[in-house]
């Protein structure tokens, strides 16, 4: 099956007439508009590929014939399972041929086995430089047109397709693995079959058919099979090709779609720990080639995501390992410093959680050191590394506020917001913890210093999750990597673009009111009950253990670069009602044009839980956003002193309306004007 591109989603009369089709149901407006019937739109998914089977076929047979170095005996007459055994000429290393039973030749359109196609041909590794197909794997009766469909679905999403995650490209794979492209026996390796599983699973999901993912959980198991043999083999088991099995694999427990979503992420949890211990095995040998850095940073990547889902810190071997081959990356490369700042947040949350540290000022001094480091790598970014910023002459819905960033390439935009949404995970555990210990009845925190930090990381937040909006349309691919400009959305001329102005300075994040997340006429109770955005210590804001697995595995699974920093956007308390409308509908785009159903599963879980950008309902306050200053952050001036050391450092009593507290017996009396009973907000 041979990739054609893209095709045009458009109806034939759209088509014809070469103008861009807006694929209304039942009919398109073009058609409306022209009093035509619009004759609808076609399946996308058969357009991306031409079946030149029979040609394949006919050149494969005629190489064989010319060559004559293939032995065939006869399978028995039609009517009967015959055995169809193809044996090729010794090349020095032993092998096992794959035997499959023989396809009868049917008699009738009606006897063909659904795909139509002679089960003699498939794409098999060259013989000698792959494990050997072990004889308890030798059935592997997949049609070859279903395995082919796969292997061609494989390599469109997840191996020249720009908009793959970085943790899921396999850009590499034809330095580690190639297919055969001279033998005609059905021999079967861990990563063919692997590959294809991943393939056909996706198609299925894509096009909702049993018969594909039949093959797919057929060809899974097969994988399976072949990758446990091959670990017990010293030899085999340290091959690229067993690394590479294992890292695929770990993509299909990714993408099952099962009820129960624990034992799915167990099963991606088992995967990944499989890789780890191989890892180690492999040793700094591994790094001597391209291939091997890569799979080993994919493999860190997700033991990062691993150890998030178990509460755990990086393991150290992995940690040496890296180190090692850290050195052969280049110097100015921001991952080499980016890793270890992620290991310290792991560690730290791991020590948060099991009570290892405590004291809310250890924890807020620990938040600030891992924050200065991030935001040091980010201002020491070397000139290649740098981005433009451009301004939009006229709106654009893929723009927020009409600014957009440049990157020079994708894999440089992924970095900048892998340091963001580290950063954004940071500054909301900042502002939790600060907050939570403002709140209680006995704050130790020092008001006037945390009260600078937490305004400092609510600026930094909101700056931050601005950014991270700008570098969606270059994400999206809508962005001229030349000249900044942006693709139209006028619907008469669909070559037409949006030209840009390149900005200098970074502009400020708007303070207008749109930014509050409530309106006058909240109530003070409901006004001042504090939201929180994802943190290190809840990266899902699950309800309970399914809950939780089902957001780790749509997070995880998901395909595009921009999902996971676009519901990092969504669920900040940063995010206000302009952008988190913006962010739902980007997420939901994502879905449209790529198929990626995680998207659209995310924007509804943005859409249901509401905004969550902190309010105060405060006079002071309530007059600054009067002034149009920012109404999020807090000064000394708002604390109302009492001189009493029972309210922690400097006994300072904090009025930053957090929560209603009763007033205690000693702080009656006309000094404090409260009585007794009084709910004052603290």
């Amino acid at each position: 099956m041979v990739y054609c591109g893209k095709p045009s989603k458009g109806c034939s009369n759209c088509r014809e007439r070469k103008i861009r089709c807006d694929q209304r149901e039942p009919g398109c407006g073009q058609c409306e508009k022209r009093h035509q019937t619009c004759p609808g739109y076609r399946n996308l998914v058969d357009l991306m590929f031409r079946d030149e089977s029979s040609h394949v076929i006919k050149k494969a047979k005629a190489r064989a014939r010319k060559k004559g170095n293939l032995i065939v005996e006869p399978s028995t007459p039609s009517g009967s399972e015959g055995r169809l055994s193809v044996t090729p000429e010794p090349r020095g290393k032993p092998s096992i041929a794959i035997v499959v039973p023989a396809t009868p030749a049917p008699t009738s359109p009606a006897d063909s086995d659904g795909w139509g196609f002679d089960d003699s041909l498939l794409m098999s590794p060259e013989s000698g430089s792959w494990p050997i197909t072990p004889p308890a794997m030798a059935l592997y009766n997949i049609p070859p047109v279903c395995q082919e469909q796969g292997f061609a679905f494989f390599f469109s999403r997840f191996v020249t397709a720009n908009e793959t995650a970085c943790h899921q490209n396999f850009d590499f794979v034809r330095e580690v693995w190639k297919p055969s492209r001279t033998k005609r026996e059905r021999q079967v390796d861990s990563v063919l079959a692997s590959l294809t599983a991943v393939g056909l699973m996706g198609m299925a999901s894509l096009q909702r058919r049993s018969d594909l993912m039949d093959a797919a959980r057929k060809s899974y198991g097969v994988a399976l099979g072949l990758t446990k043999d091959a670990l017990k083999d010293p030899t085999e088991a340290v091959k690229d090709s067993t690394m590479l099995s294992i890292l695929i694999l770990g993509v299909f427990e990714m993408m099952a779609e099962s009820p129960a979503r624990v034992r799915t992420v167990t099963a991606f949890q088992e995967h990944v720990n499989g890789a780890a211990a191989l890892a180690r095995i492999r040793g700094p040998a591994q790094f001597q080639t391209r291939a091997g850095r890569r799979m080993f940073s994919m493999l860190c990547q997700r033991v990062v995501i691993s150890c998030a889902m178990k509460d755990m810190p990086m393991p150290q071997p992995l940690k040496d390992l890296w180190h090692e081959m850290a050195k052969t990356l280049e110097p100015e490369n921001p991952t080499r410093h980016l890793m270890p700042l992620v290991w310290q947040v792991l560690q730290l949350r791991h020590d948060i959680k099991n009570h290892i540290i405590t004291d809310p000022g250890n924890i807020v001094e620990k938040l600030l050191a891992i924050e200065h480091d991030l935001e040091k790598l980010t201002n020491n970014m070397s000139p290649s590394w740098q981005y433009r910023q451009f301004k939009v002459t006229q709106h654009h819905d893929a723009v927020f506020e009409g600014y957009c960033h440049l990157y020079p390439s994708l894999h440089h935009a992924n970095i900048w917001n892998c340091i963001r949404t580290t950063r954004i995970l940071i500054l909301e555990t900042i502002i939790s913890q600060i907050s939570e210990d403002f709140s209680s009845f006995t704050p130790r925190l020092n008001s006037s210093r945390y009260i600078e930090e937490y305004n400092t990381a609510r600026r930094k937040l909101k700056r931050l999750v601005y950014d991270i909006c700008a570098s969606v349309p270059q994400h999206l691919g809508l962005m001229d990597p030349v000249d900044g400009s942006i693709g139209s959305q006028d619907e008469e001329d669909a070559s037409a673009r949006i030209t840009t102005v390149e900005v200098r300075e970074t502009p400020s994040p708007p303070t207008s009111p749109s930014t509050r997340s409530c309106d006058s006429s909240t109530s003070p109770s409901e006004a001042r009950r504090h939201a929180t955005g994802l943190t290190i210590l809840d990266v899902t804001k699950a309800r309970d253990e399914d809950d939780e697995a089902e957001r780790y595995m749509l997070l995880v699974s998901a395909t595009s670069t921009v999902v996971w920093p676009l519901y990092l956007v969504g669920m900040s308390t940063a995010c206000s009602e302009e952008m988190k409308h913006w962010v739902v509908g980007r997420l939901r785009m994502v879905t449209m044009e790529t198929g990626i159903k995680q998207a659209d599963a995310l924007a509804g879980l943005i859409a249901d839980e509401g905004v969550g950008a902190v309010d105060w309902i405060d006079p002071a306050l309530e007059q600054q956003q009067a002034m149009g200053t920012d109404p999020l952050l807090l000064s000394p001036d708002m604390i109302q002193h009492t001189g009493h050391d029972g309210w922690g450092n400097g006994g300072g009593l904090y009025g930053l309306g957090l929560s209603p507290l009763q007033v205690p017996m000693e702080y009656m009396g006309d000094e404090f004007g409260v009585g007794e009973g009084d709910l004052v907000w603290v």
